[in-house]
């Protein structure tokens, strides 16, 4: 608990709106039998995060209303001490990631906690108050690889969910969004995962690099050392030779965007033979074919690429 933020609540710009829940005032009984959730409203679940007992099945019963309640992010924001009820849900399994003794049910409710987050993430009011709040930190300890755990696995690929949600960086507070994520070195972490962990994570954690290569400022960032830019493009290359074992059309798309944002420094500062060699040579033959078949616009980004690299287009089929 020592690490918690000097305050998880500041002063908040958001508007007022029903969203804003009074507790004195929504005479909800603390101690609600959970076969009853059903029937309850998005202001009268979000008090109830507040008993032990009921926070699973509250926690539950919220996920199911976040396509259905346009106010559930702000709401769950801005009620008294609802925030800091699912951090104690996430900070109350660090103890059993390693050794990893998790089990599917913790790791299960655990998830519902970072999927609320996640809803967080996904509205711009309360996705800069998370970022202020430096509220994804606490979520970094999920993405350590962690073999074939498959409840730490869920754990993994619903926080990468969490941090892909706040990628927005273009909308007005996405260069804050993005200095942070810089900050906190979520990078190599995403490398991490690109690298070490399973086929979902990889794909969540490779579109968040490539997001970031995207802007300038994270460009400068992944080419500021000549180690940095190499410890990205040998984790893309690792990446190509999974994919050539069980393609996937999205993640190679990914893959390819990446490597076309790190080629474009290339061509600035000239050919260097040891990016060359660390582009796959399989993205160029015909290993990749049949899923690019009909997906012109991938297929045209992988010649751009090839040029970049070799100074020519490659040859037709």
């Amino acid at each position: 608990m020592e690490n918690l933020p000097e305050s998880l609540f500041p002063e908040s710009t958001l508007i007022s709106s029903p969203s804003r829940c009074n507790i004195s005032s929504s005479h909800v009984d603390m101690q609600q039998n959970s076969h009853d959730l059903d029937g309850l409203t998005p202001n009268q679940l979000v008090v109830l995060l507040l008993d032990s007992n009921l926070r699973g099945d509250v926690m539950y019963q919220l996920i199911k209303m976040r396509d259905t309640c346009e106010y559930l992010a702000p709401l769950l924001w801005n009620t008294f001490n609802a925030v800091y009820m699912l951090l104690l849900e996430v900070i109350s399994v660090y103890w059993k990631l390693s050794p990893p003794t998790l089990s599917m049910k913790e790791s299960t409710r655990v998830c519902n906690a970072l999927a609320l987050f996640q809803v967080m993430a996904k509205n711009p009011e309360t996705r800069k108050e998370l970022i202020e709040a430096k509220i994804p930190c606490y979520f970094y300890p999920f993405l350590k690889p962690s073999g074939d755990d498959k409840p730490l696995e869920y754990l993994r690929l619903t926080s990468l969910g969490v941090l892909g949600a706040l990628a927005k960086f273009d909308d007005p507070y996405g260069p804050k969004v993005l200095h942070f994520f810089l900050e906190t070195k979520v990078v190599p972490s995403c490398l991490e995962c690109m690298d070490l962990c399973d086929e979902l994570s990889g794909k969540v954690a490779t579109l968040i690099v490539m997001k970031i290569l995207m802007q300038e400022k994270g460009m400068s960032y992944c080419c500021a050392t000549p180690e940095r830019f190499f410890s990205i493009v040998q984790v893309l290359y690792r990446v190509v030779e999974k994919l050539t074992e069980k393609p996937c059309l999205l993640h190679l798309m990914y893959v390819i965007q990446c490597l076309l944002s790190l080629s474009e420094i290339q061509k600035v500062i000239g050919p260097s033979e040891a990016f060359i060699r660390q582009v796959h040579p399989k993205l160029f033959d015909n290993t990749f074919k049949d899923i690019l078949r009909d997906d012109h616009e991938t297929a045209w980004m992988l010649q751009v690429l090839h040029f970049n690299v070799y100074g020519r287009l490659s040859p037709p089929e």
